[in-house]
């Protein structure tokens, strides 16, 4: 029984021995990088060092002779680091003697005992190659104390872009352009008969222009006939000329009338302007047999429906005197992107 009990005794006063060689306070602590903001290193000074600060706060005061060791990982260059100057660490307000570095860290020992558990941490880190910033690359700057108080963590640094990606995609040109029925805009039309004339009326036939583009500063469209409304004898018919194609009277003229919308708003990202006219869209003009403007926008410009198209009327009515014959046209258009 006796032998029992100075067996417990032993083993108490061994636990007791190794209790009071334990730390008195140990555990992870979150280190932040400070300087530069976020650890994003993006230049470097003249002489090829960034300046870097990490900052934590400790789990519990440093006292004199703790030591305190700063690992960098992997390292970012073969040149030793060295304490910033004018020197800027502070390890609780403590007075340090900094001790040895290499490119792969530096050691510090308190010669005092902390007043604050605020720490900062400065070094200069050689990131320069051949006088330029390094290849894209991380590093982490850990620490770890020794003494009473045991802490440890790391905070990451990002050189030249190490924690970017660069996404790109490729948005190809696109262009179209169909003459379609008025009534259906998916119907291709190429044929605008204006029938069998008379002098009580104005007779129209009518076509749209389906026109597409997601060219940055929209499209030009063009038109060009290739001779006067005229007979295959050349009987060629009068064009309007006071700007509104009238019964009783010889007269052929051509009217546009443009989208109300389908171009797009740069304010609203809406495909809600309009497109531009070659003139006022309530009169009738000639036909042009020379290459002329006729609509445009300076928008990209998407068609959903018929009110995104531009309407084309042409129009005749003829006086007593008209010459007999069968009156042809033809009509060419020209599509161009302002990419």
């Amino acid at each position: 029984m006796r032998g029992s009990k100075i067996r417990l005794l032993s083993f108490m006063a061994l636990l007791s021995l190794a209790a009071a060689m334990l730390p008195a306070n140990a555990g992870g602590v979150v280190i932040t990088a400070s300087v530069p903001s976020n650890g994003e290193i993006d230049s470097a000074a003249a002489t090829g060092f960034a300046t870097t600060t990490i900052a934590w706060t400790s789990s519990a005061t440093y006292l004199t002779g703790a030591t305190l060791q700063l690992i960098l990982s992997p390292v970012p260059s073969s040149t030793d680091i060295t304490q910033c100057s004018p020197d800027t660490t502070s390890i609780g307000g403590a007075t340090a003697t900094f001790g040895s570095a290499s490119s792969s860290g530096a050691t510090w020992t308190l010669t005092g005992d902390a007043a604050t558990n605020v720490i900062l941490i400065c070094v200069r880190v050689p990131v320069t190659n051949a006088g330029s910033l390094i290849s894209a690359r991380n590093f982490s700057e850990a620490i770890v104390t020794t003494g009473g108080t045991v802490d440890y963590g790391a905070a990451m640094f990002y050189i030249n872009g190490g924690n970017d990606v660069d996404i790109s995609a490729t948005v190809p040109a696109s262009l179209s352009f169909m003459i379609t029925d008025p009534a259906s805009i998916t119907t291709e039309r190429h044929t605008c008969n204006l029938g069998v004339l008379n002098m009580a009326t104005v007779s129209t036939c009518t076509y749209r222009l389906k026109i597409m583009t997601n060219a940055t500063n929209g499209f030009a469209g063009s038109l060009k006939a290739n001779h006067d409304f005229a007979t295959l004898g050349f009987v060629t018919f009068t064009n309007v000329g006071d700007l509104q194609v009238t019964a009783g009277q010889e007269e052929y003229g051509i009217n546009l009338t443009t989208s109300s919308y389908g171009a797009r708003d740069p304010n609203t990202g809406l495909f809600s302007l309009p497109a531009y006219a070659w003139h006022p869209i309530a009169n009738d003009y000639p036909v042009p047999t020379t290459l002329t403007g006729f609509v445009s926008s300076t928008y990209p410009f998407y068609v959903t429906s018929s009110g995104a198209t531009q309407l084309v009327t042409h129009k005749a009515s003829i006086s007593p005197i008209t010459t007999v014959g069968v009156y042809q046209q033809k009509v060419t258009y020209y599509v161009s992107g302002h990419f």
